[in-house]
């Protein structure tokens, strides 16, 4: 069973393989922005929906994504199977960060493995985990983020971009990961670097030192209409390349200033105002106007006594 299930799979990569590689230039372009359009509208406006109800986020899962963006934009397919696999079939790493409504600031997050790690690995004849990286034919970096306007000029829009690091070539990717490996203690392992959420540059930060990835970004796409009732529109801003391989560009080294260099840029969050609509669709035997009065008027009430209670004169009761 075991002989067939890897005959399967080797049969399943190298048909994919031949079939992303066949893919000319613009039809790269047309699968990546119906990609986009699939999960940044369809998806994400289901989550919408129940959102309006459970409250919980409507954040998308945008790891299985990118290795999705990966693919196309590589040529390179992945395994066929849901594990913990190489991310790509040919054992390139794809790293994932996102933010499309929160305000949080999300990372990407390299599992290194403790200085403990690499003693039991090599008594079991293994390499180390962060050679995994270091000899990756390519580290793909995607982030999908939002702009961020100029107070009154307009609506923020759906970002993608993403990176693509030869660690062979990249000297300051590899000097920078190998100083955290040289550097690490007992208990650290996540190597982690701070893309540019909000901002307009390529710059990525880590306390060892940050990045200009603006040399190695192989893409960059703009999206709006992505609203219930809206056109879904994309802008390329940079197309993908005819071909992401062998990788041109380097990523420039520069000195970390200090968080307060890099503040965070995304300081509102997005989708707090409750779809009544989606709620009226989906309970439709509750009155949900009568509902949201309620609550409208408890609110007021428990705002305007803490109000009052804060102009109150020290001292009286």
């Amino acid at each position: 069973m075991r002989e067939e299930i890897e005959r399967l799979l080797r049969k399943g990569i190298d048909l994919r393989r031949r079939i992303l590689t066949s893919l000319d230039h613009a039809e790269r372009v047309r699968l990546l922005s119906k990609l986009f359009e699939d999960f940044f509208v369809t998806q994400r406006s289901t989550l919408l929906k129940w959102a309006a109800l459970t409250g919980q986020s409507a954040q998308i899962d945008t790891g299985y994504i990118a290795q999705h963006v990966a693919s196309i934009v590589l040529a390179e397919p992945g395994q066929g199977f849901k594990g913990k696999g190489v991310d790509l079939a040919d054992g390139s790493e794809v790293k994932s960060a996102a933010i499309l409504s929160g305000i949080d600031r999300p990372r990407w997050n390299h599992n290194l493995g403790k200085p403990a790690d690499d003693v039991t690995r090599k008594e079991k004849s293994l390499e180390p985990a962060w050679m995994a990286y270091l000899t990756a034919p390519v580290v793909f970096y995607l982030l999908f983020d939002r702009t961020t306007p100029t107070e009154g000029e307009g609506d923020f829009a759906l970002r993608v971009r993403a990176w693509c690091v030869d660690p062979a070539v990249d000297s300051a990717w590899h000097k920078l990961v190998t100083r955290f490996i040289d550097n690490r203690t007992a208990t650290q392992y996540n190597f982690q670097l701070h893309p540019p959420v909000g901002y307009d540059d390529d710059i990525v930060v880590n306390t060892l030192g940050n990045l200009d990835m603006k040399g190695v970004k192989v893409l960059e796409a703009r999206m709006t209409g992505f609203r219930k009732g809206e056109t879904f529109e994309i802008e390329w801003v940079q197309e993908p390349p005819d071909r992401a391989r062998p990788v041109s560009g380097r990523c420039v080294a520069l000195r970390y200033g200090g968080r307060g260099d890099r503040p965070s840029r995304l300081t509102l969050p997005v989708e707090l105002e409750t779809d009544l609509d989606e709620l009226r669709a989906l309970i439709p035997n509750v009155d949900v106007e009568a509902l949201t009065q309620a609550v409208d008027a408890d609110v007021s009430a428990v705002v305007e006594e803490e109000r009052t209670l804060d102009e109150e004169p020290e001292g009286e009761a």
